[in-house]
């Protein structure tokens, strides 16, 4: 039986905290065209809106399917969202992603990538910038909720990522802070030390004698 299923859904997430976020190079560990993908982490007190359109979608999407079969049971496979505990704080996460390419019913082949803005929401053009973004990144993602169904896996909805907002980019290899390190008086990077300017003034006086 072919199910007509309801429409997408467009959601923009609020300011949120990514984690995992393959927005430059996809992922191909289990797809060769490769994924974009990333997780949107929401504190818990700016969750409930979103929480209550993905939760009324899918509750939409049952009673259409039971509609057309109402004797038909069916498997709901794991949610792309949920509640959880993130670093120990309540959250709200949300999984999107997005196919690097494919092959369509003609057979052309396609690639596909989402768009990238920054916080003035001005587009990204050179994407390599944001080659070493890391977990902590915060900004805003922007997908489409589409329902779906398949006979052998079940019902549920997908995130298809669709554009993402980077607002505080964090890369790769970390800052002083994320290690726990604060400011002090000493060493600073490009400078050198007394004991480096004695030992070349020494070096230096030793060649005028050989001399």
């Amino acid at each position: 039986m072919t199910f007509q299923l309801i429409d997408k859904l467009r959601i923009t997430t609020p300011v949120c905290k990514f984690q995992y976020p393959k927005l430059i190079e996809p992922e191909t560990k289990f797809n060769p065209e490769g994924v974009y993908k990333i997780i949107g982490v929401i504190d818990v007190t700016q969750a409930d809106a979103i929480a209550t359109q993905l939760d009324e979608l899918l509750a939409k999407h049952k009673d259409s399917l039971k509609t057309q079969a109402p004797t038909q049971k069916f498997k709901l496979v794991e949610l792309p969202w949920a509640f959880e505990d993130v670093e120990g704080k309540p959250s709200f996460i949300v999984k999107a992603k997005q196919k690097a390419g494919g092959v369509d019913r003609e057979g052309r082949r396609w690639t596909a990538a989402p768009a990238l803005f920054d916080a003035k929401g001005q587009v990204i053009k050179d994407r390599d910038t944001l080659k070493n973004m890391w977990s902590g990144t915060s900004g805003r993602i922007s997908f489409d909720a589409c329902p779906f169904y398949n006979p052998s896996l079940g019902a549920g909805v997908t995130l298809r990522l669709r554009a993402v907002q980077v607002i505080d980019l964090v890369e790769g290899g970390g800052s002083a802070e994320s290690f726990g390190f604060s400011q002090q008086d000493g060493y600073t990077a490009g400078q050198s030390s007394d004991v480096d300017r004695k030992s070349t003034r020494l070096n230096s006086s030793h060649s005028s004698v050989s001399r």
